[in-house]
């Protein structure tokens, strides 16, 4: 696979000007090195891709891009724990849009939680697990 890749680089690279291709500048590659120490948040990794912004505002919960950390499924269901509680006073106060924003957060915790076991099955199998959360 990676040999293929190369090869589809080295083909495209034929195609597109050559100033493209130059190296870039200590700034450059800075930001470059940074995006990826960014990537880390508390519940794992954000796997978005550089240069681009996070369009959930940082709710990683709610984020497809998120790659959970299984050390911090605790976490997770704290979180869970804690948005259920929000819910219930939501509920009670009759706040209807936070009612919708936290049941919508419970659906992608849900999700997250379903990862998790993909990935400890994948994990079970000797398998690298990075495909059952992209």
């Amino acid at each position: 696979m990676i040999r293929h890749y190369r090869q589809f680089v080295d083909q495209r690279r034929t195609h597109r000007p050559s100033e493209e291709y130059r190296e870039p500048s200590d700034t450059e590659w800075q930001d470059f090195r940074d995006h990826f120490s960014l990537r880390k948040v508390a519940l794992g990794t954000c796997n978005r891709p550089y240069g681009t912004p996070c369009q959930h505002e940082n709710a990683c919960v709610r984020c497809p891009m998120l790659r959970l950390d299984l050390a911090q499924e605790p976490r997770l269901l704290e979180i869970e724990t804690n948005t259920h509680q929000r819910l219930g006073e939501a509920q009670r106060m009759q706040w209807l849009g936070e009612v919708a924003g936290l049941q919508e957060s419970l659906r992608h915790i849900a999700d997250k939680k379903q990862q998790a076991e993909r990935l400890r099955a994948q994990i079970g199998r000797g398998e690298d697990g990075f495909a059952a959360l992209g």
